[in-house]
């Protein structure tokens, strides 16, 4: 409750942004989800802005977080993680569940345009977009298991033992974290554009239970895809740019 307040008080301010309200607290994830409010890839923005722009008043929305807040328990103190504790729990995490659905929803894909293809035509573009997301997906996340987390490591590394740090091939953490960035936009759009399709991941009602299940599992793959983002674009990849500046 004291982080919420200190939230609280530097949004009148208009100094805080969405992403800074979640990752004081991510309870308020459920309460941005419920108004349409992107934490993620638009986590940057002020939240005033973001009230504005969803009719909502800003303080009847800090009131609402701090309820959930105090109603639930927040799961994990992301915040509060060392740095490379974060981005292996990034990989076990979001990565291995990723790395799951992802040939699970493509077998599913194939599957419900073979069947339903000529009857709910729009499950062809379901399809098409899936296979791009996944795509583009697989090679973000090698990169970022290949090439940022290691450095990010290297950074805390050279930190805690005192010693220089050599920059990069890729050049610095904020290079490659603008790229990052980039990505996970476009992911959110398909996303988003999916879920535009799907009629908000509603099967129809002549859908089996394949058909019904790749709903579902759409519908949670965003979810989760949301969580991941955040996580990065709002507490590690800040504080990571930050932590490089510093030792440099």
């Amino acid at each position: 409750m004291e982080a919420l307040e200190g939230v609280q008080s530097n949004i009148e301010l208009g100094e805080q942004t969405v992403g800074a309200v979640v990752a004081a607290n991510y309870r308020a994830a459920e309460v941005f989800t419920k108004y349409g409010i992107d934490y993620c890839c638009g986590g940057d923005k002020p939240l005033d802005q973001a009230c504005a722009e969803k009719g909502i008043s800003p303080s009847d929305l800090l009131n609402e977080v701090a309820l959930a807040a105090a109603n639930g328990e927040t799961i994990h103190e992301y915040n509060q993680w060392p740095l490379g504790f974060l981005a292996e729990y990034i990989v076990n995490q979001h990565h291995a569940y990723a790395k799951k659905r992802i040939p699970e929803m493509k077998a599913m894909t194939e599957a419900v345009v073979a069947v339903h293809g000529e009857e709910h035509p729009e499950v062809h573009t379901i399809e098409k977009i899936w296979q791009e997301l996944s795509g583009e997906l697989v090679m973000h996340m090698q990169k970022e298991e290949l090439m940022l987390f290691p450095h990010i490591k290297r950074i805390v590394r050279s930190k805690e033992e005192g010693t220089p740090l050599s920059p990069p091939r890729f050049g610095s953490v904020a290079t490659l974290v603008q790229t990052m960035e980039d990505e996970h936009e476009s992911t959110g759009d398909q996303l988003a554009e999916l879920e535009q399709l799907t009629n908000g991941f509603t099967p129809p009602a002549d859908a089996c239970y394949t058909f019904q299940t790749l709903y579902a599992y759409l519908d949670e793959f965003q979810k989760e895809t949301k969580e991941h983002v955040h996580l990065e674009n709002n507490i590690l990849f800040p504080k990571a740019i930050a932590l490089e500046k510093e030792m440099s």
